[in-house]
């Protein structure tokens, strides 16, 4: 009976539509001894995060409580790749770890996680839209977070934005219920939701740190039953939180590893947000990033779904539903707190705001079936469209992950490598295109080559760009390419340079050595372009979809 209604519920094909868009990217890249997903916590991460998070004085930098899930669920291959290790020296272990077979196994699993979580999420929002209007608007709020273009591409990849969000959401949501159920001891699992999603990824602090104080600030203002429980609410609400909070600090190893704790915040608020920080700081940098928002939202979902998200929003207001308001406040949390702090607004950093969003476009669409028959029928039209369009462009996610420009490349190089030919490249990891066996693969740049993620097969060398080398052939990324080939003109009101691309602009050996192989200059010709193809419209999300791939040649 159970298996027939859940056959017979609508959100369950809902969720079954999603993970169909999901699929396409369980084995992208694979197998291999990396991802191809930029900044993916598996297959590599997670297991430093393990190594460094309670080790005294080192830090690594994301919280550990995800790397400990994975950890569990790879338990089977981590004893595996001990077992065949020559030795328990670190770099025998890291030798076995990073051969392709484990690195596979650690890819995959991550992603089937995301899957998993990128559902839940769905569900969650299906959920907050059913307390705040119904059955009708969760569906509709179901299948708005389903065609999420972000949420499609990392809800199939190995980065930790979506179990840091997924985390985030149950927490927002037992914080509805708590409130529509007035049942106080939810508040319980609101903070411990709470304190996964920060011990996920550090950034998830800012959903909470306005959004919940004004929420209850209003739950206490408008509504009688908090203020004649007042007693009862705040010997739920403050245990609850202390025990989140020392919950998250143990974990976090503050207590455990003090020096390493601080170590980490300082690199967090220091490099690792301010050196890609890409507006102004204050107003005018401010007003830059909101309407770059408003651009990426426009752009992914289009000009109806954003009306409808107002409208939604319209209709919360006027019901006076109080629940309804949270995942207003918390996006506005977001974008205050961190969007604002870090100067940031990359398709992960709008994910929040974009899925939170989907809760006001479900009720607004259930609004429409109230309306008069001719405008009902013209309004579910352009809804349809609408729908369809943002259908196409979450198939594009995945049609540019089974068309990658990196199998393109394989397939060249494959063919036309003979066995000792050198393959010269310069790119980090998730860049490159696995090569084939019987060439050798050097990877050539500044600095400390024992500082670089290894890789199978690839022969790391410290040297500059311009140095004298005669490899047979020459592989270069867009993505790694463009930053020496921009041009340094003025950046647009309110936009600045990065500290990263500043760097860029004054590496000059770089400068000098990219532009000069694009020219064919330096002895090389332009032998092969792997470029996307296809139907499907060319998104690019985390520098990781649809960037091109030039094979230079040694000239004869």
């Amino acid at each position: 009976m159970k298996l027939r209604a859940l056959i017979r519920s609508p959100l369950f094909w809902i969720l079954v539509v999603a993970a169909g868009l999901r699929l396409s990217g369980m084995f992208w890249g694979l197998p291999a001894s990396d991802g191809w997903d930029n900044d993916g916590f598996t297959p590599r991460n997670f297991l430093t995060a393990l190594a460094l998070t309670w080790k005294p004085g080192s830090y690594f930098t994301y919280p550990p409580l995800h790397a400990l899930l994975m950890a569990i669920l790879d338990l089977p291959s981590v004893l595996l790749a001990l077992l065949h290790a020559p030795s328990l020296q670190q770099s025998d272990v890291i030798g076995e770890f990073i051969k392709p077979e484990h690195m596979t196994w650690f890819a995959v699993t991550g992603r089937l996680v995301s899957l998993a979580m990128s559902l839940g999420i769905i569900g969650i929002v299906s959920e907050m839209a059913r307390l705040v209007a119904g059955p009708r608007a969760a569906l509709f709020a179901a299948a708005a977070c389903t065609l999420n273009f972000a949420l499609t591409y990392y809800g199939q990849v190995g980065n930790l934005d979506v179990p840091c969000l997924f985390w985030s959401m149950l927490s927002l949501l037992w914080c509805m219920r708590a409130v529509v159920e007035q049942q106080v001891r939810r508040f319980w699992g609101a903070a411990l939701f709470a304190a996964a999603a920060v011990a996920t990824k550090d950034q998830a602090y800012a959903l909470f740190l306005l959004s919940l104080p004004l929420f209850l600030a209003l739950w206490f203002a408008l509504n009688a039953w908090p203020r004649a429980h007042a007693r009862a609410v705040l010997l739920t609400l403050l245990p609850a939180a202390a025990v989140a909070l020392l919950a998250l600090l143990l974990l976090d190893g503050a207590m455990t590893n003090p020096s390493g704790f601080a170590k980490r915040i300082g690199f967090l608020i220091g490099p690792a947000s301010q050196n890609y920080a890409e507006y102004a700081h204050g107003p005018m940098g401010w007003l830059a990033l909101l309407t770059d928002m408003g651009a990426y939202y426009m752009r992914g979902y289009g000009f109806v779904a954003v009306v409808l998200a107002g409208a939604g929003l319209w209709l919360v207001w006027r019901r006076r539903n109080l629940a309804g308001f949270l995942p207003l406040l918390a996006m506005i949390s977001f974008t205050l707190c961190f969007n604002f702090a870090a100067l940031r607004g990359d398709d992960r950093f709008l994910l929040p705001q974009g899925v939170l969003a989907c809760v006001y476009i479900g009720i607004a669409v259930e609004m429409i079936g109230h309306a008069r028959p001719w405008l009902r029928w013209g309004a579910h039209a352009v809804v349809a469209v609408t729908a369809l369009l943002a259908l196409h462009q979450a198939i594009a996610i995945n049609a540019a992950m089974l068309l990658d420009p990196r199998y393109d490349a394989e397939r060249w190089l494959a063919a036309q490598a003979r066995p000792g030919d050198v393959i010269e490249v310069y790119d980090r990891n998730w860049m490159l295109p696995r090569f084939p066996h019987q060439a050798r693969v050097t990877r050539v740049g500044p600095g400390d080559p024992a500082r670089r993620n290894p890789l199978p097969g690839v022969t790391e060398v410290g040297q500059a760009f311009s140095a004298p080398r005669r490899p047979r052939f020459i592989l270069v990324s867009s993505v790694w390419a463009r930053r020496y080939l921009a041009l340094a003109v003025p950046p647009a009101p309110g936009h600045i340079y990065s500290r990263m691309e500043v760097a860029d602009f004054r590496n000059s050996d770089a400068r000098l050595y990219f532009p000069q192989l694009a020219a064919e200059r330096l002895g090389y010709r332009l032998a092969h372009v792997s470029h996307p193809e296809g139907l499907w419209t060319a998104v690019h999300i985390h520098d990781s979809l649809n960037e091109s791939i030039s094979i230079y040649e040694r000239a004869p």
